[in-house]
């Protein structure tokens, strides 16, 4: 049958009556994916994720990308990497994938007989000291801390020592701190940064990288440090803020990551500049030696496959940085960013991290009482 001009009038019509009624049915978000030719609504994937990227994961930039070009979305729930790897409570509910801060975690995973499918490093993350303008004069003034163009190191084989040996703050000069010297981290049995600060003493007491022989000898000592340190967090994101809230008297020196401390600057410009001029404020140091943090996503599920290649994105990979304050995972820093005192382009020497039998060992060691 021939379409006359009052047909295809009616039929356009029609058509146009029963496109508005379908657009009344859609909500804003859908029409906005229907005019800029997105795709449909993203899958949510749920996972466990170390608390040092808790922020970017939020960060809307990160989500809407994830969204656009890889229709993901990410239930992301706060777990220390130790025991999204390997504590029953977690394992047991099936968790399509796994974000830990140490690749050591994807061998401890397969150990542990979770199904990893694929792994890739994310970015990076240098483990670093954080002290207070005090304090890090009264070391510098000692020995142990050296700068050099705003670049605080520290002499971390003879500070290590000096504390073992029972060195008060008194005796650097700091007589308004209580007690003994000591390097606060979190909980080593739960989260990355306590385990890698385990891990870069372990491999300080045996001068090398560490093994199951010189833990046999060095766990002793390695326990010790820990038992000093009192009550630990189980995040390192609870710890950094812990750090700021409670300030130098409460934490005078900690272990954590550079990115926090970045992170921190880039989100809080004002508080930061306040910061700048108080007589007591936050000062980052690098040890020599150090180790660094490398995350990595897990997959477990084929599900979860597609989210090692969203998470490796340069674009996400340019604003972990640029806004978050992880190094790629080469090391380098991204493009953009921040650039302040203090912050190292390099933060080299680095030591290995020990194999994964070894720091299950050094695991096992800091669970046994002292």
């Amino acid at each position: 049958m021939a379409l006359t001009r009052r047909g295809l009038g009616l039929g356009l019509l029609a058509t146009g009556i029963g496109g508005t009624a379908g657009v009344a049915l859609l909500g804003p978000e859908r029409i906005e994916r229907a005019v800029t030719g997105a795709g449909p609504d993203p899958s949510t994937l749920w996972g466990f994720i170390g608390g040092e990227k808790v922020d970017f994961v939020r960060n809307p930039k990160v989500r809407a990308l994830l969204s656009r070009r890889y229709g993901l979305a990410l239930d992301a729930r706060r777990a220390g990497s130790i025991e999204m790897v390997g504590d029953p409570a977690l394992t047991r509910q099936q968790p399509p994938w796994l974000w830990p801060a140490h690749s050591v975690m994807t061998q401890m995973a397969r150990s542990n007989g979770l199904p990893v499918r694929r792994d890739e490093v994310v970015f990076t993350s240098p483990l670093v000291l954080y002290s207070w303008t005090p304090v890090v004069a009264a070391l510098e003034t000692a020995g142990f801390v050296e700068r050099q163009g705003g670049i605080h190191t520290v002499r971390m084989a003879p500070l290590m020592e000096a504390i073992e040996r029972g060195l008060a703050w008194r005796d650097l000069g700091v007589p308004e701190l209580y007690g003994r010297a000591v390097v606060t981290t979190t909980d080593p049995t739960r989260s990355n940064s306590g385990f890698s600060f385990a891990a870069l003493l372990a491999n300080l007491f045996a001068g090398e990288v560490a093994s199951p022989e010189s833990l046999a000898r060095d766990g002793a000592r390695l326990r010790s440090v820990f038992a000093r340190m009192g009550y630990k967090e189980a995040s390192s994101g609870t710890h950094w803020n812990s750090y700021l809230t409670e300030g130098m008297g409460g934490k005078p020196l900690i272990a954590a990551y550079e990115s926090q401390l970045v992170e921190f600057i880039l989100a809080n410009p004002a508080r930061w500049a306040s910061l700048q001029s108080a007589a007591v404020r936050p000062v980052m140091l690098y040890p020599t030696p150090t180790v660094t943090s490398v995350h990595p996503i897990i997959s477990l599920t084929a599900q979860a496959d597609r989210l090692v290649e969203a998470l490796t994105d340069p674009e996400l990979q340019d604003l972990a940085w640029s806004e978050h304050g992880f190094r790629g995972r080469l090391g380098a820093v991204g493009r953009g960013g921040p650039a302040f005192e203090g912050l190292s382009p390099s933060p080299a020497p680095l030591m290995p991290m020990p194999d994964a039998p070894t720091m299950l060992t050094v695991v096992d060691r800091l669970r046994t009482p002292t």
